[in-house]
């Protein structure tokens, strides 16, 4: 009988080891399991109210977009001494995660971060020195199929000459990683020689500098273009663009314009301020665009900002300006003229030509905008709103097989000032033009991308809105003091 009863109580102990075992081994399948679901399933959720841990719209689709892998590596160590090497590497080390986590959940997931302690990792310090020809400590390089650009840590830290005034790692290694993966980058002319908007012009009404660094940031080189001294455009030139010019362009000019759109499919992006004769006309009626000496004037307080600048809310569907429509996003111009389709230009095969902005229903096109008496609508002399301010024209040429070759594209603004220094602040308007530089390059997977401003933001309010904002702020306090009051007074009797 005891005999048996011990036989009973080792069976019931290897049941119990057994079925420890089972439980161990199914918790240790779960976890992993879990980690691999994780792992190919996540989702991060940025609940800072800054949006800290948030990449731009901009940084995800260029991630989304990379089809070669990118290689991030720093040596800037954690466990150093000194606190501003530590604030660096805690800086990078969030900034890289968002990196790596978002290049993970894209299809491709090309992107791979490596930190190295040049002092426990020698022989991979010595062969990342062998490998890209350099070497040390602190050093950050991004590198992609041979092709390197190496970040200096001043590059990623704004200051004002006494302090640090913010982060600005994004910008610096989304620009880096364009710049590699691109094995060749654009080449953006800004003629010159006639007035034109200057790119080394620091002035905030009439100055482009902002933009020169805008378009730089992303993977462009931009240069100058003077075409009396040319025999043509440059062979390297991407896009051309014309930035308000005060005088106007010479035939012969504009006849290399002409062959450079026509003949090698040339891209260009032109910008005219009213009063101003640029002698383009012949090359506009090529591209079915018509640009009348006129100015659009509009009186309507809801697309009027306090400055006097016009507020833009009325976009044609477009790849240039279907993120403005999504994300309902105004643009800041100042005074525009007409830019329509030239209705002679409508059956030439090949062209299209689409009116991609509007003015208000309550504007109108003056053709008398000279003269200092205040302008009325004369519907014998002027255009009745809403008239277009911008369009876009592309061609197609198609070829004995019945397949359509894409030709050149033009974008003609009737306003130059929303690209100056202090407008190209206005999401907008950097929304706006670089959409348009974009479409012009056949860039389509950089398209509506929103390219938020990332240390810079401004309001935008029309005049009516200002006024009921104040309003509000000074009746909702009025209307509280009153009732406080009369309760007040009634407590009293």
């Amino acid at each position: 009988m005891n005999i048996s009863k011990m036989e009973e109580f080792g069976f019931a102990r290897k049941a119990r080891a057994v079925n420890l075992v089972i439980q161990i081994v199914l918790f240790t399948s779960l976890l992993i399991g879990l980690n691999y679901l994780a792992s190919n399933n996540f989702s991060r959720f940025d609940l800072s109210r800054t949006g800290t841990y948030t990449l731009s719209a901009e940084t995800k689709a260029y991630i989304r977009s990379l089809e070669k892998p990118v290689h991030i590596m720093a040596t800037v160590m954690g466990d150093s001494d000194i606190p501003e090497l530590q604030k660096i590497y805690g800086d990078l080390r969030k900034l890289l995660r968002q990196y790596e986590a978002e290049s993970a959940a894209s299809a491709g997931s090309n992107i791979r971060i490596e930190f190295i302690d040049i002092y426990r990792q020698r022989k991979r310090a010595e062969e990342i020195a062998r490998q890209y020809s350099t070497s040390g400590e602190n050093l950050i390089l991004v590198a992609c199929e041979g092709r390197t650009r190496e970040i200096r840590q001043a590059q990623l830290y704004e200051n004002d000459g006494e302090s640090i005034t913010g982060f600005r790692g994004e910008r610096v290694f989304t620009s880096a990683i364009i710049e590699v993966a691109s094995e060749s980058p654009d080449h953006v002319y800004f003629l010159v020689g006639h007035g034109e908007m200057q790119l080394d012009d620091t002035d905030s009404a009439y100055g482009i500098s902002q933009l020169d660094h805008f378009l730089k940031e992303r993977n462009m080189v931009i240069r100058p273009l003077d075409l009396s001294a040319k025999p043509a455009v440059p062979e390297d030139a991407d896009l051309i663009v014309l930035a308000s010019p005060q005088g106007r362009i010479m035939p012969e000019e504009v006849e290399k314009l002409r062959r450079y759109l026509s003949e090698r499919n040339g891209r260009m992006i032109v910008l005219l301020n009213p009063g101003r004769q640029h002698g383009m006309e012949d090359l506009f009626f090529d591209w079915g665009v018509l640009v009348e000496d006129m100015a659009i004037l509009d009186p309507s307080e809801d697309f009027r900002a306090r400055g006097g600048d016009l507020i833009v809310r009325r976009f044609a569907p477009h790849p240039i300006t279907q993120m403005l429509i999504d994300y309902k996003i105004t643009a800041l111009f100042g005074l525009p003229r007409p830019v329509r389709t030239d209705p002679a230009a409508l059956n030439v095969d090949g062209l299209v030509v689409e009116q991609i902005i509007g003015s208000s229903s309550n504007s109108w096109a003056e053709r008398d905008f000279r003269k200092s008496t205040s302008q009325k609508f004369d519907a014998n002399r002027d255009l009745l709103g809403p008239v277009s301010i911008a369009t876009a024209s592309s061609r197609s040429a198609g070829s004995e097989f019945g397949i359509n070759i894409q030709g050149g594209r033009l974008v003609v603004f009737g306003n130059g000032d929303f690209i100056a220094n202090e407008r190209l602040q206005t999401y907008g308007n950097q929304s706006l033009f670089i959409n348009s530089v974009n479409w012009a390059l056949n860039r389509t997977e950089l398209l509506s991308i929103p390219t938020r401003p990332l240390q810079q933001y401004q309001l935008i309010m029309s005049e009516r809105e200002i006024k009921l904002l104040l309003f509000y702020f000074a009746a909702i306090p009025a209307l509280a003091a009153l009732a406080g009051t009369t309760i007040h007074l009634i407590r009293r009797r």
